[in-house]
């Protein structure tokens, strides 16, 4: 969430990033690797405070460039000449539990840290965004894996690694939020984290230089 000017751009990997608005991160493309890159010519970012660019509503970015939301609100990438929005998220619930049912088996799991923060996303990707892009829409997509997800401490600590055997092996596959959400779609599933705070917030932030928090806990 840098507020730096960015373009398109093709990277050796195969990998293209898409910065399109003032209060997202990016559309990420092509599915040759998972490593993010940042794009260099849109205006991508918001200062650490100010406002909506569209709305004039107060926008507060934490110090990691998070865009913070409150529970249940909806975030998205928004390009800020149309006003049209490309990507939408939302963290609905946030509930932590001592254990889940096992995806495969009758038994239970328990999470390997303290608790198991157990998120209800909703995303959806514009069909329209390989218009913006000027790629094919297969090549297309954001990721919604529990790698892209991290928390922050009430202390301020950002912990990224969230995943665990036992957190990979909970809940029903048809219970679970696709692994990545492909233009003209809309998804709704859960995705579930190990962590060791019982509170803090909860930040959507693949590309690793900001995107949207949401609190959790007491």
């Amino acid at each position: 969430m840098k507020n730096h000017s960015r373009k398109i751009s093709p990277l050796n990997s195969g990998l293209l990033v898409l910065a399109i608005a003032a209060v997202g991160v990016g559309v990420a493309t092509a599915a040759s690797g998972n490593i993010w890159q940042s794009p260099s010519g849109l205006d991508v970012g918001t200062p650490a405070a100010g406002t909506h660019p569209m709305t004039g509503a107060e926008v507060k970015v934490d110090r990691f460039d998070n865009v913070e939301k409150a529970a249940g609100e909806i975030a998205g990438l928004v390009d800020e000449s149309t006003e049209k929005t490309y990507f939408t998220i939302q963290v609905t619930h946030a509930e932590l539990a001592d254990r889940c049912d096992a995806r495969v088996g009758a038994g239970q799991l328990r999470p390997t840290r303290t608790k198991f923060l157990i998120l209800d996303v909703k995303a959806s990707l514009a069909s329209s965004v390989s218009e913006k892009v000027g790629e094919k829409t297969g090549d297309l997509y954001m990721p919604l894996v529990a790698e892209a997800f991290s928390i922050t401490t009430g202390s301020g600590e950002v912990r990224k690694n969230l995943t665990s055997e036992t957190a990979w092996g909970c809940l029903d596959d048809s219970a679970l939020l696709p692994a990545v959400v492909n233009p003209g779609q809309s998804v709704r599933g859960k995705v579930v984290l190990d962590v060791a705070d019982v509170s803090g917030k909860v930040a959507y932030d693949p590309e690793g230089n900001g995107g949207w928090s949401w609190p959790y806990g007491g």
